[in-house]
């Protein structure tokens, strides 16, 4: 269980297919005491009548798979984000599709999981996600995105140096600045020295900048 002290339960929105899944999902959910479930239904078009009907409902996150989506392709994340521009809208799904990953992230996905990961796993990386802005994602879709960022968008990555790249693929799998610092046996001042550097080289000012550079 994840050791954080929130003020709040996060609310949840589930869209999902697996009637199994789903109620295995809603009992991780209903034991947990960082999220409550506000809705559960099997596909997009229930969702949209759910949230249209009821105005007052507002979900911080929106599980989704894509085997409800109604429509053709992912275009409906960004219409969901249209209709709640504060709701984060995370992909759950079983299987690990590039195309289907690719046009997750560019319709304005916040996250991609994959089932197979438990839920301790996925609390982790949702809570990460709402309370810090780090996108939730399974670690082979996690290594999936760095590596087609690496080929598809170098940015400035010609003045950084191992050692950075490094520490920025720490930073990005959700890891803290003390958690980097024991895994490559460093000071934490030495690792805010190099990520001082990173932002520097990058033009940044943020975390959540960092995570923009490299996963939009």
């Amino acid at each position: 269980m994840l050791s954080i002290h929130l003020n709040r339960k996060y609310q949840i929105g589930i869209i999902e297919e697996d009637a199994q899944f789903s109620d295995d999902l809603i009992f991780h959910i209903s034991q947990n005491s960082h999220f409550s479930a506000c809705f559960n239904t099997n596909s997009t078009s229930n969702a949209f009548r759910i949230l249209y009907n009821q105005p007052t409902l507002t979900p911080d996150l929106l599980l989704l798979s894509p085997q409800a989506v109604d429509a053709e392709g992912l275009d409906e994340i960004k219409e969901f984000k249209e209709l709640k521009p504060e709701m984060q809208v995370v992909l759950l799904t079983k299987e690990e599709n590039k195309h289907i990953i690719q046009q997750a992230f560019d319709q304005g996905a916040d996250g991609y999981l994959m089932k197979t990961d438990n839920f301790n796993s996925m609390e982790h990386k949702m809570i990460y996600m709402l309370e810090y802005g780090q996108p939730a994602m399974s670690q082979q879709i996690f290594r999936y995105m760095l590596f087609r960022n690496r080929n598809d968008k170098p940015v400035k990555r010609d003045q950084l140096t191992r050692k950075e790249q490094e520490i920025i693929e720490m930073v990005l799998e959700g890891m803290s600045y003390k958690e980097v610092a024991a895994t490559l046996h460093l000071s934490l001042n030495t690792i805010q020295y190099h990520m001082k550097n990173i932002f520097l080289k990058l033009d940044i000012k943020t975390k959540t900048e960092l995570f923009k550079i490299y996963y939009h």
